[in-house]
């Protein structure tokens, strides 16, 4: 399966870097029932078509780079981001 590398840093810290942060990944927060989970964009992949080389770069199958992407543009003022294909040889 073709794969993404999608690279970013962001550039302040804050709401800003927080909301980026759970778009992409989701976040937990307590309820009167418990703990309950808001979904991010990588609650919607199979965990088995993507992988974190680091905390801001992400491997991902191509077929669902889309979705992470289209994350990375929504913030674009508070990121900076670059997709590579991966290459086999």
């Amino acid at each position: 399966m073709p794969k993404v590398l999608i690279v970013w840093d962001v550039k302040c810290r804050g709401t800003p870097a927080t909301r980026f942060y759970r778009a992409l990944f989701g976040y937990d927060y307590k309820t009167k029932n418990g703990i309950a989970h808001s979904n991010g964009v990588l609650d919607q992949i199979p965990r088995e078509c993507w992988e974190f080389v680091n905390r801001s770069t992400l491997l991902i199958e191509k077929r669902y780079a889309r979705l992470v992407e289209e994350v990375c543009r929504e913030f674009e003022e508070v990121l900076k981001w670059m997709r590579f294909e991966v290459v086999r040889r």
